[in-house]
């Protein structure tokens, strides 16, 4: 019997596999793909990430970002970025260094199957496979993305609309370090181009939008590159909406499956990252103490509720009145607060602050 089975090989699925083996436990990963996989993801995640993970951004081949450009229909606004604290990795590469990671330190790795059923008892569960196979363990993490098998078995329900993300990568050379965020193309929502390693991820993310349109609103962003024979791919976004129950007595979610991306950057992995290193902490605590992990659900909301919170606030704020927030932002040094938000030196309660001081006066 195992330890631990983590369902899913994402940043949050095998950063617990890393975390919990590095633990000595027996720690089994279940990954429905073959790995390496294509994963629709922009990549952005600053240094906090890695340092999260105890591992230096160039084991991941990560590309550091130098600048950001802000876009607002003709206008553009220029900031440097702190150095190397944004960097943008592969998906792909960064899902499947990690995996093997974990695998060196122990952990076992079984690809190309599914979960499809889990039956609870009194000290144990049973995960069956689709190809049949059965395997018992003391606990389960749910890491399987915002469609979450798991999630639905232990009755959390993020039953809201989410938003939508459209995107193309595109094999370019030598790519400037430089993120392109595009304000007022769509309604609430943003387009992006993000530099990567010979590559560069173009797309468009918004709340409320009709699928049927983005495509053409993205074609805007790509009239100057060579995009013909890429595939347009399309993935929601686990935006974070208010508290959930996020564990039972021996299953707990992370990252995609627990609904936790920032609301405001749609920045995703160091939440995930993050949300594992509270998972392995829990696991670890109820074993000590012969805790149900049900406890993870308030660990998790009590680190990050209400910066979650207050992202979704800022974000409805930003994304309804792009273009005042745009002619504002020269007050602001917008590259060293992109930086400092993402690496957890800056909170939202303290952005929160500043831009109520402008909305009786500015946006209203």
């Amino acid at each position: 019997m195992h330890d631990v089975i983590v369902v899913g090989a994402g940043p949050s699925g095998s950063s617990s596999a890393l975390f919990l083996a590095k633990r000595g436990l027996d720690v089994l990963i279940i990954e429905k793909k073959r790995l390496p996989r294509y994963k629709v993801c922009a990549g952005g995640t600053p240094r906090y990430t890695f340092e999260l993970l105890d591992l230096s951004p160039s084991y991941f081949d990560a590309f550091n970002i130098e600048k950001i450009k802000v876009y607002y229909r003709e206008r553009v606004r220029e900031y440097s970025i702190p150095s190397n604290s944004i960097f943008t990795v592969h998906r792909d590469q960064f899902d499947y260094r990690l995996t093997q990671l974990a695998c060196h330190n122990g952990a076992e790795l079984l690809e190309g199957e599914e979960v499809i059923e889990i039956e609870e008892e009194n000290n144990s569960l049973t995960i069956k496979t689709n190809l049949g196979h059965k395997f018992k363990s003391r606990y389960l993490i749910g890491a399987d993305g915002i469609g979450s098998k798991i999630a639905r078995f232990i009755g959390a329900n993020f039953r809201y609309r989410v938003p939508l993300a459209i995107q193309k990568d595109i094999p370019y050379k030598n790519p400037e370090p430089i993120i392109s965020l595009f304000m007022g193309l769509v309604p609430m929502g943003y387009g992006w181009i993000f530099p990567k390693n010979r590559t560069l991820s173009v797309g468009l993310g918004a709340y409320a939008f009709s699928p049927r349109k983005m495509p053409q609103v993205l074609s805007i962003l790509l009239k100057d590159l060579n995009h013909t024979n890429i595939p347009l791919l399309a993935h929601p976004i686990a935006f974070y909406r208010g508290k959930r129950r996020l564990a039972n007595e021996r299953i707990v979610l992370v990252g995609d499956s627990a609904h936790i991306t920032d609301p405001f950057s749609g920045e995703g992995i160091r939440n995930a990252v993050k949300s594992a290193k509270i998972a392995e902490e829990t696991i670890l605590e109820c074993i000590k103490k012969n805790k149900p992990l049900s406890i993870y659900t308030e660990k998790i909301y009590s680190v990050m509720a209400r910066e979650l919170f207050l992202a979704w606030m800022i974000s409805g704020i930003f994304y309804r009145f792009q273009d005042r927030i745009f002619n504002l932002m020269d007050r602001f040094d917008m590259g060293a607060i992109l930086s400092n938000l993402l690496n957890e030196r800056t909170s939202y309660s303290q952005i929160f602050k500043k831009i109520l001081k402008f909305i009786p006066f500015r946006l209203l």
